[in-house]
């Protein structure tokens, strides 16, 4: 029996003779029937995605018009192009001249794909398979070397114009060209620039890739910021590069950019010109005539009005109408430096044009952000700000920076805020009752006739705003037809993965990224500048923001003395909201530093807390600050004096040894572990009951290291050994002076006042624990429940029990008693009828009820608590960040204090969330603390209103278990 032949076609082939007939039958079909259609195929997805790509002009461009971690293609079409020229290459003669090309566009798809790995082993299979194997060419695949030079090129004749037009090209040279290309994808500059070196100075290489050679060389150069160096090599690809037109004008326009960069405004003008010389797409051409008119502002004899009148006559041309909006937004650019309040009317004009151009709403937006913000108009800039980033993309190149800006002004907005309510509030609380009444009766009747008002139609709102973007389909841009393409032939355009991708790229260069929503056009689009739709509304806190909460009740329940409850007209409630304005002024200055980078204005809302709160509990940390940034600043003499101020009121104190002996950040690695090692042994020997080693330690860790990043704890822990070697008067002392000592270290004050305060009640626990019983077991052995809940004396006030001798037992015959010779001592009388159920009702579980989830403990433990706040804090953060969950303590009696998880918009959500932590909890959340230590129930926002006025946790629980079921 013979044997079955199953090796590949293209092998069997390769074993006939390669006749002048099957050199030109293998030839043609190879290239019309497979590569043509491939490569067909690839330029297709290609023109795809330059049709999809929204440039922002206003900064330097992409070198190509997209990038290949962001191309979001469907990788079905790309793999249709592998395919196809792989069954090319399997069933045709290896002999073949078109063989080496279809490898190559295996590899181009491979790239555009993202996959390197196998793009780059095409590539390198290329060159190695297919270098030249004659006599009067090289025969090792490295390269030879001829006259010192390195060759590695493949040698095409190029003699006549016959040869450079119609001559088969080998396709081994355009590999090394993509390998680099390749390298420089995935950032790998240093092979890349080997290889392009080689090729440069390879005497046989191709002078039809010398274009693409100089474009990869200023592309390195631009992807790493040179911008300098990209300017030759970049001149000289717009010289030899068969790019194709559009590419050439994009290389115009980025040369013309790095130009002005350079201020080299007339070479820049004659870059732009070239771009509109090459007629290149009509946003293009607009941009390239904009950039004339800047650079002619710094060019010499130029002036800013001469630009402004340029755009102006712009506008009045119909071949610009699509780009109106832009040119208000360039006109407002040119002037938004010296003339702030004149751009901001030209942004305001670029806003009520219609227009679709999603990414000119995003920089129109943003350049009002950025003036309102150098302008110190915070509260501007934070809404302008979030309205930009509702609309930009995700690839917008200053998402992160308007991001980061938007978060900390709206910070800022939230602290001043606070401290100008809180400054009103102690302002009428100081007024005399009867000018005070007035006030609140004048506001009350206003609040009401603001309620009274009839409301708005939403819709005509949105009409008559100017400053809301208004979304239409008049674009100016060409948008792909819903219908199916022409080469589709007849399929339906949903089952097109082509045509649905352009068309999802398409919506979103026009709309933006929304969420999946039922009305998105008008639930979105009429609220741009008051954040995201979506999100679910904070409930208003009555004690932090009174304003809000009064804003949500209805207008019968308003009265003078609602409004009177927020005045602070009592010492607590006084000192309350100076706390609060305190933080909040605090708060303020560390944001101007460290969130917005602007030390001058942290400087300015310092000053002015130290100026109106002189002795406020944070001064000596406030002064350092101030003595930081001022040196930040080069503002030596003010930083001195803020400097003096430390040492001299502040001595001994954590801030005065920074100052003194320097950062413990400086001190190096070995420093720090030895100093550790010490502290470690002198902490044990404290645990040991050896305080005269911790004593010794001490001395030790001072005199050969001297000040040290531990320096707190072991002064804590010095301060510990007197309290349990010397007198009580001592350990108090030692306590204070830790307190003094460290005001901004927090970790050890807060440990250091649980101390002080357990040494100011030494002689009340004493008694408290002298009268405690222990139980014994029928062993013999003191029981211990661990999870017994412990009242402290001063949590619980003492009972007020009434005279014995005058109780009358109601109910119960003394004379009785008396008769029946039982002591009357032992006479129980009848326990009290239960207080009534509190009325704890279910609410509509298909109505968008708010809950809480709440986490019960069964005692008193701050460190359980704590610890519980701060893991739901971070578990609901990376697991739930969507859902904007806060996570808090609440005080609902002295021993009785629950973690509070909120706000959930309804029943069906809170008890989800119930039973995943109830789940979850135990293991991936508080693995710690022990589950017999909590319990966990939800909770509607108006059942806890109730159990906040009953305190009737026993009641809430019993109502809990027996009407909600869970998993």
């Amino acid at each position: 029996m013979k044997k079955e032949d199953r090796r590949p076609p293209s092998e069997k082939m390769a074993e006939k003779p390669f006749t002048v007939t099957r050199r030109v039958v293998q030839n043609t079909v190879t290239r019309y029937n497979y590569y043509y259609h491939a490569k067909l195929r690839l330029e297709k997805v290609l023109a795809g995605i330059n049709a999809q790509r929204q440039d922002n002009y206003n900064v330097f461009l992409p070198f190509y018009p997209f990038t290949v971690e962001k191309l979001n293609l469907n990788s079905g079409e790309l793999d249709s192009v592998i395919q196809k020229a792989s069954v090319a290459v399997q069933i045709h003669d290896p002999r073949g001249r078109w063989i080496d090309d279809c490898f190559l566009l295996i590899g181009k798809a491979y790239y555009y794909k993202g996959d390197w790995e196998n793009a780059n082993n095409t590539f390198q299979y290329i060159n190695t398979t297919f270098a030249p194997k004659k006599k009067s060419e090289y025969n090792t695949v490295v390269g030879r070397s001829e006259d010192d030079r390195l060759s590695i090129s493949t040698r095409e004749k190029q003699k006549d114009w016959f040869s450079r037009q119609f001559r088969h090209k080998s396709a081994r040279n355009d590999a090394f060209v993509w390998q680099a290309r390749a390298f420089l994808e995935q950032g790998k500059h240093d092979e890349a620039q080997s290889l392009l070196n080689i090729l440069a100075a390879d005497p046989y290489f191709p002078r039809r890739l010398n274009g693409q050679l100089a474009e990869l060389q200023a592309w390195r150069f631009y992807k790493q910021g040179n911008y300098a160096q990209a300017i030759a090599p970049l001149e000289e690809a717009i010289k030899r590069s068969n790019s194709g037109r559009a590419q050439k004008a994009r290389m115009n326009f980025i040369l013309g950019q790095l130009y002005a960069a350079q201020d080299r405004q007339d070479s820049a003008i004659r870059a732009f010109r070239n771009v509109i010389a090459l007629k290149p797409d009509a946003t293009m051409d607009f941009n390239a005539r904009v950039q004339i008119a800047k650079a002619n502002v710094k060019a010499n004899g130029g002036s800013l009005e001469e630009s402004i009148a340029a755009l102006q006559r712009m506008l009045r041309k119909e071949r610009f109408i699509p780009f109106r909006d832009a040119i208000y937004y360039q006109m407002a650019a040119l002037c938004a430096n010296e003339q702030p309040e004149r751009a901001i009317d030209f942004l305001q004009k670029s806003l009520k044009v219609e227009s679709g151009n999603m990414l000119q709403k995003t920089l129109t937006f943003k350049g009002m952000a950025d003036i309102y913000y150098a302008t110190k108009d915070y509260a501007s800039a934070q809404k302008y700000y979030d309205s930009t980033s509702l609309i930009m993309g995700a690839d917008f190149e200053e998402a992160e920076l308007v991001t980061t800006r938007k978060e900390a002004l709206a910070e800022v907005t939230e602290k001043l805020r606070i401290m100008h309510l809180e400054d009103s509030l102690q302002t009428i609380a100081a007024l005399s009752p009867a000018l005070r009444d007035s006030m609140l009766s004048k506001q009350v009747a206003a609040i009401k006739a603001a309620k009274a008002a009839p409301e708005k139609s939403k819709e005509g709102t949105e009409e008559n705003n100017s400053s809301q973007p208004k979304f239409t389909t008049n674009s100016g841009y060409s948008s792909p037809s819903f219908g199916p393409a022409p080469e589709a032939g007849g399929e339906w355009y949903f089952y097109n993965a082509s045509t649905k991708s352009t068309g999802y790229s398409e919506f979103k260069r026009r709309w933006g990224n929304r969420t999946l929503a039922d009305n998105w056009r008008r639930s979105q689009s009429t609220n741009l500048l008051a954040g995201n739709n979506n999100a679910p509304v904070p409930e208003a806190d009555p004690v932090t923001d009174p304003a809000a909460a009064i804003a949500n009740l209805p207008a019968d329940s308003i009265s003078t003395s609602l409004l009177a409850e927020n005045l602070p007209d009592t010492p607590e409630k006084l000192k309350e909201s100076r706390t609060r304005q305190l933080e909040a002024w605090y708060d303020l200055g560390k944001i101007y530093n460290d969130k917005l980078d602007d030390p001058r204005e942290a400087i300015l809302t310092y000053d002015s807390l130290l100026s109106r709160f002189p002795e406020n509990p944070r001064r000596v940390e406030e002064l350092y600050s101030l003595y930081i940034w001022h040196n930040r600043l080069n503002h030596t003499q003010e930083a001195t004096r803020y400097k003096q101020l430390v040492l001299t009121q502040y001595p001994g104190t954590n801030f005065a040894n920074i100052l003194q002996f320097g950062l413990p950040k400086d001190e190096d690695k070995a420093k720090t572990g030895a100093v550790s090692a010490i502290y470690e042994a002198a902490y044990n020997a404290y645990r040991a009951g050896n305080y005269d080693t911790v004593a010794v330690l001490r001395k030790f860790a001072d005199s050969a290291y001297g000040y040290s990043s531990l320096q707190a704890k072991f002064d804590m822990l010095e301060a510990m050994t007197i309290v349990k070697t010397s007198s009580e008067d001592s350990g108090k002392a030692a306590i204070a002076g830790i307190i003094a000592k460290y005001p901004g270290d927090a970790p050890i004050l807060e440990q250091a006042k649980a101390i002080q305060e357990v040494l100011n009640r030494r002689q009340e626990i004493t008694d408290y624990l002298a009268q405690l019983r222990v139980t014994r077991d029928s062993s013999g052995t003191a029981a211990v429940d661990e999870n017994i809940s412990i009242r402290y004396p001063w949590q619980t006030p003492k009972p007020n029990l009434p005279d014995s001798a005058a109780t009358v037992v109601k109910g119960v015959d003394s004379a009785a008693v008396a008769a029946s010779g039982v002591d009357s001592a032992a006479v129980v009388p009848a326990a009290p009828p239960p207080p009534p159920v509190t009325p704890y009702v279910l609410g509509d579980e298909k109505a968008a009820v708010p809950h809480f989830v709440v986490l019960y403990f069964n005692r008193v433990s701050k460190v359980l608590i704590d610890e519980a706040v701060a893991q739901f804090s971070k578990y609901n953060a990376e697991q739930h960040p969507a859902d904007k969950l806060e996570t808090s303590s609440f005080v609902l009696t002295p021993s009785e204090i629950m973690v509070i998880v909120r706000l959930f918009p309804d029943e069906n959500k809170a008890l989800g969330y119930f039973d995943e932590v109830t789940r979850v909890a135990p293991t991936a959340i508080i693995p710690r603390i022990k589950p017999t230590e909590y319990k966990f129930f939800i909770i509607s926002r108006e059942n806890f209103i109730l159990l906040n006025n009953t305190k009737d946790i026993e009641g809430y629980k019993k109502f809990f278990g027996v009407n909600y079921i869970t998993e």
